[in-house]
């Protein structure tokens, strides 16, 4: 049954992956226009970046597809869970008539919550915090 693959690097893209198709990763991407990619998304210091590729069948000789500068890859016929604290709380002022005073119960617990995807990109971050910012 053919699969779904997104892949994550300095575009989010996805494709089908067909079922004799084979996948692997190095954590080296090869020299691009901007030089050297020693296992970085910018050519050193950034973001660690490898190559996927893509064969039919079993041989290393049969390439159908090379991705360089790729952070990160997922199957999407995967149920990826991440571990979050959740916070609860209340808070009760009380006012003796001369003076405020605040008393305050918090819980925290873990649990276990599907992963949401796609995860945030540069171009949302950089929209996110535009937005936040008033005009002045």
């Amino acid at each position: 049954m053919p699969r779904e693959i997104i892949v994550f690097g300095a575009k989010t893209f996805k494709f089908t992956l067909p079922d004799e198709a084979r996948l692997t990763f190095s954590p080296w991407s090869p020299p691009s226009a901007k030089g050297r990619n020693f296992g970085y998304e910018d050519g050193g210091g950034g973001r660690a970046a490898g190559t996927l590729r893509i064969y039919k069948g079993s041989g290393d000789k049969d390439i159908l597809a090379c991705f360089s500068g790729v952070t990160g890859f997922r199957d999407m016929s995967l149920n990826v869970l991440e571990q979050v604290t959740v916070q609860q709380g209340d808070t009760v002022w009380k006012d003796d008539g001369n003076n405020y005073s605040r008393q305050s119960k918090e819980a925290r617990t873990k649990e276990w919550r599907l992963a949401e995807l796609p995860p945030v990109t540069i171009e949302a971050k950089k929209a996110k915090k535009s937005k936040g910012k008033t005009a002045g």
